[in-house]
């Protein structure tokens, strides 16, 4: 469980999902996944669209329509009207050139100009966040050109001016900017005009060759990015290949055939057993060096792994054309891959099932267990009496005289009645209920003061059911945060009250061995319990979450509120109802009801404090026994 959270960007779970959705029918590919990264890019190898963190920071309406304008532009514009070919070549081209970051980022602007253009022309409903897009941009791009004029940058400068200048925003061009715009005037009014890539990137090697000129710094700021793939070789695998920065490139070249004098530079982190005396702090960059974003190595994905073992297997194709190995990263259904190969959700693709033994109750729990069976024994005893009063109600109810059913013997209301009754039912002879329930309860580090109230609530659940005769199991769940790596997290599952022994009298007092532990991978778990009741024969299947906060267990918090999400839709899916319960510490906050919103949909309950758990129970298991009755 996660206490703390520092610069903690939420992405809401619904959105995620509707963007998504989006990407997914403007694109026409089912297997299109979509990301939140620092800049907004379309990476058409392995089926991903990243859009741009940049809007999370505006009001709901604002940050909406700036997300659906980059899927638009990747899923619709970039997927179907760029030659991302042409784009690659001429990216590659400029890397030798000394404005290379500035030529980048007039390419990629241009570019997205003109798919904007032409995503409007072609869906005009798409104009409202593209207006909304060039408002904030505008203002954006503004505030960016007065601080890079102050900073004397001007390449930054002159990039910012064009972005205004193309979107109708007068800018005073003062020197050295308007000495720039004298020299390209003419190419980029024909880039404002250009109704193609190919167009584009011809009209760049002319302002290539201009910028030879230029007697300037190139940008430092990084406003754009683009996707720069080529097919993996062996040894890209084997990092055989690596991109060298100029600054190592120049010291091999210099240390060539002579003899080096290695200076050591002390530092210090977490894992170092005693630091030296002086010592220098940086970061530590790990992978291959890349100009992706521009400032540094691309972080590595949840799909590489299992990408690069798909095209370390692929054959190598004919001539020149690279299709069929980028076809490689998919699977024979079609679908990207993982989808299939992790039935429990890619970021659980290496989380393993433990399961922990019961052990016998002791004295102390026995009694124990009563005190607390006699605190909550009102309660059971009212949900008794309700759920029996409505079956008793429900077979009492008249199944004469109905508008449709049986033919009745009395047909004499055919002249008597204006609007004669003449049909009954056929009485049915009682049942036992066809339902089924499984209790998850969260059994993380952050239950700690909790766990005592919540004991409370889950015998109140145990005793309800078993008054009423209801099968159920009840289970505790956590991830073992000492023995999780990175290819091995342990997830534990206590199932103190087991189906078969639900009904008994015997059985109860196993609810008090649930005390916290560690962390808790709420989207596991919920897979998991859920296949099992699958394989229960009752028709009616219920699923209750006990949890106190967001998921939080090994490489899981960017994404365990998604991941958790997924796995509640897909378990409804399966026909299985599903309700969490969220216990606060002491008030709720709007941060709680967002997060459970956010995973549980409407079908959520937010408690003050555990305190008061016990009372939040009663009405929501009155609820689902009505439904059952």
């Amino acid at each position: 469980m996660k206490f703390l959270s520092f610069a903690d960007t939420k992405i809401d779970a619904f959105l995620h999902m509707q963007l998504m959705d989006l990407a997914k029918t403007l694109s026409r590919d089912p297997s299109l996944e979509l990301e939140f990264s620092y800049h907004s890019y379309l990476n058409k190898p392995v089926h991903v669209i990243h859009v741009s963190q940049f809007w999370m920071t505006y009001p709901g309406p604002v940050q909406l329509h700036g997300l659906k304008s980059e899927v638009y532009l990747r899923s619709l514009g970039n997927f179907y009207f760029s030659d991302l070919s042409l784009l690659q070549e001429a990216l590659h081209t400029y890397r030798k050139e000394e404005h290379h970051q500035f030529l980048k980022h007039l390419l990629l602007f241009s570019e997205d100009y003109r798919l904007e253009k032409e995503c409007i022309a072609r869906r005009p409903g798409m104009t409202a966040s593209f207006s909304e897009r060039k408002k904030v941009l505008l203002t954006y791009y503004q505030r960016q050109l007065r601080q890079h004029l102050q900073q004397r940058k001007w390449l930054d400068a002159f990039f910012c001016s064009i972005f205004l200048l193309a979107n109708h925003r007068f800018v005073k061009l003062s020197s050295p900017l308007s000495g720039f715009y004298d020299k390209l005037r003419d190419p980029l009014l024909r880039l404002n005009r250009a109704e193609s890539t190919r167009e584009i990137t011809e009209i760049m090697q002319v302002i290539q060759n201009i910028l030879r000129d230029f007697d300037v710094l190139d940008m430092a700021a990084s406003y754009l990015s683009f996707y720069e793939s080529s097919a993996l070789t062996f040894k890209d695998l084997v990092r055989e290949n690596e991109v060298k920065t100029p600054h190592i490139m120049e010291t091999e070249e210099e240390t060539d055939g002579q003899e080096t004098e290695h200076e050591e530079m002390p530092s210090w982190h977490e894992e170092t057993s005693s630091p030296t005396d002086s010592f220098l702090q940086f970061e530590l960059d790990q992978g291959t060096s890349t100009d992706l974003l521009g400032e540094g190595g691309r972080r590595a994905e949840e799909g590489d792994q299992a990408f690069g073992a798909v095209q370390a297997g692929a054959k190598r194709s004919k001539g020149k054309d690279f299709s069929g190995e980028m076809d490689a990263g998919l699977n024979e259904k079609g679908s990207a891959p993982g989808k299939d190969v992790f039935p429990y959700g890619e970021m659980n693709r290496y989380a393993v099932e433990k399961k922990v033994e019961t052990k016998l109750p002791t004295s102390q729990d026995l009694i124990k267990y009563y005190e607390i069976k006699s605190a909550v024994q009102p309660s059971i005893s009212l949900l008794k009496q309700s759920f029996l009063k409505t079956i008793e109600h429900k077979k009492n109810v008249p199944n004469q005289d109905l508008h449709f059913g049986r033919l009745s013997k009395k047909l004499t209301r055919l002249l008597t009645d204006k609007n004669p009754r003449l049909f009954y039912k056929k009485m049915e002879s009682p049942q036992e209920l066809d339902a089924v329930f499984t209790l998850l309860v969260d059994c993380s580090a952050s239950m700690f003061d909790k766990m005592d109230e919540t004991h409370q609530a889950i015998v109140l659940f145990h005793e309800t059911l078993k008054a009423v005769r209801i099968p159920h199991s009840i289970v505790g769940f956590w991830e073992d945060a000492a023995d999780a790596k990175k290819d091995s997290q342990p997830n534990y599952f206590q199932e103190v009250i087991s189906f078969n022994h639900s009904l008994k009298n015997q059985y109860g007092p196993e609810i008090l061995q649930l005390e916290p532990q560690e962390d808790n991978r709420d989207g596991y778990s919920i897979r998991k319990k859920a296949e099992d009741l699958l394989k229960r024969k009752e028709k009616q299947k219920f699923l209750l979450v006990f949890s106190d906060g967001e998921p939080a267990a090994f490489d899981y918090e960017n994404h365990g509120i998604l991941d958790t999400h997924e796995a509640v839709t897909h378990t409804r899916k399966l026909g299985i109802e599903i309700l969490g319960m969220y216990i606060s510490n002491g008030k709720v906050t709007e941060e709680a009801q967002n997060l459970m919103k956010n995973i549980y949909g409407s079908h959520q309950v937010v408690v003050p404090s555990a305190a008061e758990l016990v009372s939040y129970l009663v009405p929501v298991l009155r609820k689902l026994l009505f439904r059952l009755s």
